[in-house]
């Protein structure tokens, strides 16, 4: 067995039934249940691809033990990659296009018919994911020599070979890892980069060796997104050859090489100072969005030489603007709305969200530069804008979050021309609440327990007779769905009583000529309406005109919500 293998081995079942004969050390190992890995730990370039080392064994030689399932696990959680059985013992997995989201450590699981609890390695597989970077040394006890290496943050191994660029040509002479170049020589100074073969599409980031001999800039960041308006400070150093020395320095935007920043207003937003030989300070204020572009630092030594810089700052310029996702929706369904901007802003920042111009206090979830409303509702529709926390006149512009729903709150109003006697005309309106507004409405008379559809639109007029004597609702609908209202009766000059159910008592509700019907209606009983002189009214017999008093006794507790009660009615005459 080789020695750089390390084998685990999980306690085997007692299968008395089993014959097995440990002639070799293959044999000896499929007799068992086991994993193995050739390495521990794997690096991986960005960008390129890997493969993790794994064998696998148990005792394929009983046919009563099969494998019946396995695979790859990252961090011992989530479940990377399913494995077949069609390449046993091998159990190696490749993972290409490698990123820095890869990284973590791998474990392989499998189960067979006669083992049915997980078999794996707990330590597992650790992959780390690097790029390169270009790395210059000094050689110990060589003062003409200036080790230049293609570095990595992990071992990438030795059975690579290297690509090497200068000032972004190939030199094909060199494909080790590490390069010597000669200091004093200027014929050696440039722009070094490197690659690994095969991967030369992942090059690190040139940089200028030997660096005593070099102009180059360096910022804190070679790139910076600010939000137009605001203010912030880069700082930068700056190298330049020993033998020279400098006399002023000012940043220039490229493509406009003859313009100095400090004195042109159109780049009012860009000053610098000096803080010391070798710093500088890049203050990004008051911005306007034209101001994007690249910037180089340009100096200029006594003797009269300038040099411009690079890599540079890149600066974006960025506005604050509100996306909606999806956008258009209806009550119930989940929103997001993003504070997006066209670069990601430098710094941490807090985001506040307004709805119609007030600062939002809101149950719904809010996070970086993100606002969800789950569910969403008819009272969530507004203007809604957002702004940075420091720059709060800086908002957005606002977005309208345009909530559909069905038709709310729909209720029907009367008028009648007179008294509503016989022959009157009355009209019956439905109003509701919907977004998008109503498109149709239904208007039904109830017969019994039938419901006929008596004309449409928002309004329906008609003389009250015996025949359009009764209980009216309408439906409203729209786009999204349709509600109906409640019932209201009308009748040809009679009042109708109605009895509510409320949590505590029961009531009649009378409208003088007409009654709005409750949720649950417990009883109804019809008078004469018949107007007093003094404008008074009393409940006369129908056709004695006789005044009729009635009794009405009250059952505690309905049978059911919705039954109508059987209210017992004592009759007293008064002649």
């Amino acid at each position: 067995m080789n020695k750089h293998w390390s084998d685990h081995y999980f306690q085997r079942p007692d299968f008395s039934h089993l014959h097995i004969c440990l002639c070799d050390c293959v044999s000896a190992v499929q007799s068992q249940w086991s994993l193995r890995h050739s390495s521990k730990r794997v690096c991986g370039l960005k960008g390129s691809s890997v493969v993790l080392p794994c064998r696998y064994y148990y005792p394929w030689r009983s046919e009563s033990d099969t494998y019946q399932g396995g695979g790859w696990y990252k961090n011992q959680r989530e479940k990377f990659r399913e494995h077949s059985n069609s390449n046993y013992p091998d159990c190696s997995l490749k993972i290409e296009n490698l990123s820095e989201e890869d990284s973590g450590v791998y474990h392989f699981k499998f189960y067979t018919v006669l083992h049915l609890s997980w078999i794996t390695d707990t330590s597992g597989v650790e992959l780390s994911i690097t790029d390169l970077q270009v790395r210059e040394d000094v050689v110990e006890g060589n003062q003409n020599q200036t080790k230049v290496t293609c570095s990595s943050s992990c071992s990438l191994g030795s059975y690579h070979q290297y690509v090497w660029y200068k000032n972004g040509q190939r030199l094909p002479d060199k494909t080790t890892a590490s390069i010597l170049l000669d200091p004093t020589s200027l014929s050696e100074v440039g722009s070094y980069s490197c690659a690994v073969r095969g991967y030369e599409a992942n090059r690190a980031p040139a940089v200028c060796v030997p660096e005593k001999l070099c102009w180059a800039v360096k910022c804190v960041s070679t790139s910076v997104c600010t939000l137009a308006g605001t203010s912030q400070d880069i700082s930068c150093t700056y190298r330049y050859p020993s033998d020279h020395s400098i006399h002023t320095t000012s940043w220039e935007k490229t493509r406009e090489p003859q313009v100095d920043l400090q004195l042109a207003e159109e780049f009012h937003g860009l000053s610098q100072y000096q803080e010391k030989t070798g710093k500088v300070t890049l203050k990004v204020s008051n911005l306007k969005e034209s101001d994007s572009g690249r910037y180089v630092l340009k100096m200029e030594t006594t003797q009269g030489k300038v040099y411009s810089g690079s890599p540079g700052l890149t600066v974006f310029v960025t506005f604050l603007q509100v996306k909606m996702t999806p956008d258009t929706l209806i009550k119930g369904e989940i929103v997001t709305l993003t504070c997006n901007t066209t670069c990601s802003l430098s710094n941490n920042h807090t985001f506040i969200w307004y709805k119609n111009g007030q600062p939002l206090t809101t149950k719904h979830t809010t996070r970086d530069h993100k606002l969800q409303l789950n569910p969403v509702s008819s009272e969530d529709s507004g203007n809604y804008s957002c702004a940075v926390r420091g720059h709060e006149s800086l908002s957005s512009t606002a977005v309208f979050l345009h909530v559909r729903y069905k038709p709310k709150n729909v209720s029907v109003s009367i008028s009648a021309s007179g008294d509503m006697g016989e022959g009157d005309t009355v009209t019956l309106t439905c109003s509701s609440d919907a977004n998008p507004p109503v498109h149709n409405y239904t208007w039904y008379m109830k017969t019994g327990a039938e419901s006929l559809v008596r004309g449409t639109g928002e309004s329906i007029s008609f003389n009250v007779t015996s025949d359009t004597s009764g209980l009216y609702y309408c439906q409203a609908q729209n786009e999204v769905g349709s509600q109906t209202s409640t019932e209201v009766a009308v009748q040809d000059g009679e009042y109708s009583v109605f009895f509510k159910m409320m949590p505590e008592f029961v009531y009649p509700t009378i409208r003088g000529d007409r009654t709005l019907l409750g949720d649950n209606v417990l009883c109804v009983h019809i008078f004469q309406n018949v107007r007093g002189v003094d404008d008074t009214y009393m409940p006369l017999q129908r056709t004695a005109q006789a005044s009729v008093y009635e009794t009405l006794q009250r059952r505690e507790t309905p049978q059911t919500d919705m039954e109508l009660q059987d209210l017992g009615m004592r009759r007293q005459r008064q002649m």
